[in-house]
């Protein structure tokens, strides 16, 4: 399953991500590639419901896949460390 994150993934947006990546695992997805090509900006709360996905895919052994991030998102999860957490494909 791919979802793709188009704009800014913030305050107002990570929860809607939250909930549909809640729905995907819910119906059973085990694989969920999230593309952030066309996310121009990413905060501490988009970041935060990402985590929280991959935590929860992986307990159901399960792999979240953040593909493209752009420049600065990957600069982002470089400054966190965030990129040994998540499985980052560009």
């Amino acid at each position: 399953m791919i979802v793709e994150v188009r704009g800014e993934l913030d305050t107002a947006t990570a929860p809607l991500l939250q909930d549909l990546l809640d729905q995907l695992m819910a119906a059973g997805a085990r694989r969920v590639v999230v593309d952030l090509s066309e996310a121009t900006f990413v905060d501490s709360t988009g970041l935060g419901a990402l985590l929280s996905a991959h935590r929860r895919m992986q307990a159901d052994h399960g792999q979240l896949v953040l593909s493209q991030p752009l420049p600065a998102t990957r600069r982002l999860l470089e400054l966190t460390a965030l990129d040994r957490v998540f499985a980052v494909v560009t």
